[in-house]
């Protein structure tokens, strides 16, 4: 199975619930392939799914695909995403640097494959980026008390803290 499939064909491979803590996302196990798992989209347009998918497409192939769990198929709407299953765990191994587009850095991102690589699991909220992805810079992983800082600022300046919303 790759590329785009029906989304009876995944729906009917849909295994036990991982994991509901996503805000865009559910993850399943694939029924009879322990190295998968699914990506449910909880609403449309599915985007986190799709750009996964398109950021998938665009590193295969190069070293950097290395750093990314890879993504097996993808409904025909991108309600579902078939994606190599990382092992949450990290346990005390190392971080790596990654793309300088992949925003979302926190430490829940990441998992380690069943080959021991530590690679990125969520890479839905990425930026766009200009160029060829593959070839982008990398910044080193921030620690614990670096994400800490920056979530304390967030919370700081709040929801919208340039008014936006407000016009």
């Amino acid at each position: 199975m790759s590329g785009i499939v029906p989304e009876a064909y995944i729906e009917a491979n849909i295994g036990s619930l991982l994991s509901e803590s996503g805000s865009s996302r559910i993850v399943h196990l694939f029924n009879g392939d322990d190295d998968l798992v699914i990506k449910e989209g909880r609403s449309t347009p599915f985007a986190a799914n799709w750009k996964e998918w398109q950021i998938w497409n665009e590193i295969v192939g190069s070293e950097m695909a290395d750093m990314f769990a890879e993504c097996r198929a993808i409904s025909t709407t991108g309600k579902y995403l078939v994606m190599e299953r990382l092992d949450t765990d990290l346990g005390n191994q190392e971080r790596p640097a990654t793309p300088v587009w992949l925003t979302d850095r926190k430490s829940s991102c990441l998992g380690v494959s069943s080959k021991g690589a530590v690679k990125v699991l969520d890479y839905g909220q990425s930026n766009d980026f200009e160029g060829l992805r593959s070839e982008a810079p990398l910044q080193p992983w921030p620690s614990s008390s670096e994400v800490n800082q920056i979530g304390d600022i967030m919370r700081k300046l709040g929801n919208d803290p340039f008014g936006f919303g407000s016009d």
